[in-house]
């Protein structure tokens, strides 16, 4: 850095600061012990080419080309400020991305304890406890949690109603959305909290025990991923949707299931597993779309969880207990939710 002249007025010297950098010469202004202004060419192989500028502003410093200097020197202040932004914009997009390609980042990122999905998996444990506090025998219809977060309230459950003293049968669909239809909404979302069965025996419990621990296992290990990587709004509405979706999609779909297939019957549901499936989907269309996002889920883990969803749908048996349907919506959800947005371009957080 060198020189160039010294201004006694300080305006002059930055309307000569606006000449060079309009003719891309890099200044710095600076105020001298006198009261004066020296200017500073920052690169010394500009000396020249600024001392020749300067000879001729100081001959006429209302020459035309240097009338218009401040209005295209801010014009290019404003253009270097966002190329400047855009620059640390995709600095810091290139760090969280090497960031979340470190597995020792990654275990720092899901070891946080203010996420949403330990959050999820708190409240899915305390109603499985006190839904067990609650149970009271082996078809227990009174248990006041599962009932305050089911789909049917099954102490007050009906399967029909009189109409001019003859009584009517519901409809299957009248059946599912007979407490909803009272305008109980909540029921489309709160099901996927509750794991687990009405029986209080020694296998039900062991098989309710199955249920929570692999949804909650498999959502804090996948879920969590996705929630740090892309930030908790898209978490959310992944989460939401495919919790609505998995809970209402049953619900629409006759008993006897879709195509004819006993896997996809519908009625009402309970558990995370459809969420879980939504997070699986998510991750692997994200990484087909976007390769640049690095490893969401593990091979093998997408391999089994499409092998299970294949099962259920066509090799499982009759009333297996598993709403294999809400694991193929929840699929989709999560395939479409990530294919959604990649298209709209989002980013990792």
């Amino acid at each position: 850095m060198r020189k160039l002249h010294t201004f006694e007025d300080e305006s002059l010297a930055s309307r000569f600061t606006a000449v060079l950098t309009v003719n891309k010469i890099e200044t710095q202004v600076l105020r001298n012990n006198n009261s004066g202004w020296d200017l500073w060419i920052i690169d010394e192989d500009s000396m020249n080419a600024a001392r020749t500028i300067l000879e001729r502003f100081q001959n006429d410093p209302a020459a035309s080309e240097f009338k218009d200097a401040f209005a295209q020197a801010k014009i290019i202040h404003q253009q270097i400020k966002e190329e400047k932004a855009e620059r640390l914009k995709r600095a810091k997009t290139i760090e969280v991305r090497t960031q979340f390609r470190d597995p020792h980042s990654i275990s720092i990122a899901m070891r946080r304890k203010d996420t949403f999905t330990r959050k999820v998996i708190l409240v899915c444990a305390v109603i499985f406890g006190a839904s067990l506090v609650f149970s009271s025998g082996s078809e227990d219809r009174n248990n006041l949690v599962r009932n305050a977060l089911e789909v049917l309230d099954w102490s007050r459950a009906k399967k029909g109603q009189d109409v001019d003293g003859k009584f009517n049968l519901y409809t299957e669909r009248e059946q599912n959305f007979q407490h909803i239809a009272e305008g109980q909404i909540w029921r489309l979302i709160t099901p996927v909290f509750v794991h687990g069965h009405y029986t209080n025996n020694a296998g039900s419990f062991f098989f309710a025990f199955l249920h929570i621990f692999f949804n909650m296992y498999w959502l804090y290990s996948l879920g969590t991923l996705i929630e740090v990587r892309f930030g908790l709004k898209t978490y959310l509405i992944l989460f939401f949707t495919s919790a609505i979706a998995t809970v209402l999609v049953p619900l629409l779909t006759p008993q006897a299931g879709l195509l004819g297939l006993s896997g996809l019957q519908g009625g009402p549901v309970v558990g995370m597993s459809g969420v879980v499936y939504a997070v699986i989907g998510f991750s692997w269309c994200k990484m087909r779309l976007q390769p640049s996002v690095g490893v969401l889920i593990p091979p093998f883990i997408l391999m089994l969880a499409i092998v299970w969803l294949f099962y259920g749908i066509f090799l499982s048996p009759d009333n297996d207990g598993i709403s294999h349907l809400a694991h193929l919506v929840g699929m989709i959800v999560g395939t479409a939710s990530a294919y959604l947005h990649t298209m709209l371009g989002k980013e990792s957080k």
